[in-house]
């Protein structure tokens, strides 16, 4: 009984995801103009959850889809299922080399130790890793586990990389299928909350784990009146969230990340909120910072080659200016 109910822990919030993702592709007749929003869940996406939760998204406008990982967000939006998601700077480039035309419109958050390398305490050090089973999700993960070993003096080619949703890491390090897991929070506060300790997090990355609304070409023309929208909204939703202070709808908030109210707030002070004018600059810095990071993922063969972009290429600042004017 006990082993059912670990395999329906464990495959049925996948299958969910599945389901919704599939659900994306046949929106009813009515919704086709409506601007899709993946965002994710993850703290770092609540404050757009949050806005659609208080009804502040009219649903004749906006269709929002609830999908919990980060390789299915990524998966949703290159799709076309989605117009507007959620995903990392290392995503974009993955995005990017695989040809999906995207522009970044917001810097979100940073990373400030929601994201770390998670071992049993029978594994002291990143070196100890050598040889042994490393569960990731690829698309999320793999830049931090590079650095994560290059700062041990290790590469990729020394650990096994076992491919797993973070819904999935606590089972499997409990059932010894890897040894350590990269997880990211709220997955990361209930692995800790469970014996686990950091190796390494994200505080120590020299180009830091960066959350960014990015959106379709054809959305940046067809819906920037809703783009500029949902841009508001969720600044507004995110001084709520980052207040330091019980937010309206943080009932909601707890449910889904399945936190206490004690656990989120350690969540947040792990994430760096970037307030418009932090995210107007660091819109500017974007372009050096994934240089460097691309160096790093072809150094570790997460993409190929160099992707030569210009930053008109891929970042679009008018909708900010025009949501905060």
């Amino acid at each position: 009984m006990n082993h059912s109910k670990a395999l329906l822990k464990r495959f049925l919030p996948p299958l969910c995801a599945l389901l919704l993702l599939t659900a994306s592709f046949f929106p009813y007749q009515g919704s086709k103009s409506r601007l899709r929003v993946v965002p994710g869940v993850w703290p770092a996406a609540e404050a757009l959850l949050m806005a659609s939760d208080q009804q502040m998204l009219p649903p004749e406008r906006f269709q929002l889809i609830e999908i919990p990982w980060a390789s299915a967000v990524v998966r949703a939006f290159g799709s076309g299922a989605a117009d507007v998601a959620v995903v990392t700077l290392d995503s974009v480039l993955r995005m990017r080399e695989a040809g999906q035309k995207l522009r970044v419109l917001k810097v979100l958050s940073q990373s400030a130790g929601a994201d770390a390398m998670v071992a049993p305490q029978a594994i002291q050090r990143l070196q100890d890793l050598k040889g042994k089973r490393v569960g990731v999700e690829r698309s999320a993960g793999s830049y931090f586990l590079a650095n994560a070993l290059e700062s041990a003096g290790m590469t990729m080619a020394e650990i096994e990389a076992v491919p797993l949703f973070q819904s999935e890491m606590e089972l499997a390090m409990q059932a010894g299928e890897v040894e350590a897991v990269v997880a990211t929070d709220p997955w990361l506060t209930k692995l800790e909350k469970n014996g686990g300790h950091k190796l390494y997090d994200s505080s120590h990355l020299k180009v830091p784990i960066m959350y960014l609304l990015v959106a379709s070409e054809r959305a940046c023309t067809s819906s920037r009146p809703e783009l500029v929208s949902l841009l508001r909204m969720e600044a507004a939703m995110a001084e709520k969230m980052w207040s330091g202070k019980p937010f309206p709808g943080m009932e909601a908030v707890l449910r889904r990340e399945n936190l206490s109210a004690e656990e989120l707030a350690a969540c947040l002070q792990r994430l760096h909120a970037l307030n418009k004018t932090e995210s107007a600059e660091m819109l500017k810095k974007l372009p050096a910072l994934a240089l460097q990071m691309e160096d790093l993922m072809i150094r570790n063969g997460i993409i190929k080659t160099k992707l030569k972009l210009k930053a008109e290429e891929w970042i679009d600042d008018s909708i900010m200016k025009e949501a905060f004017r």
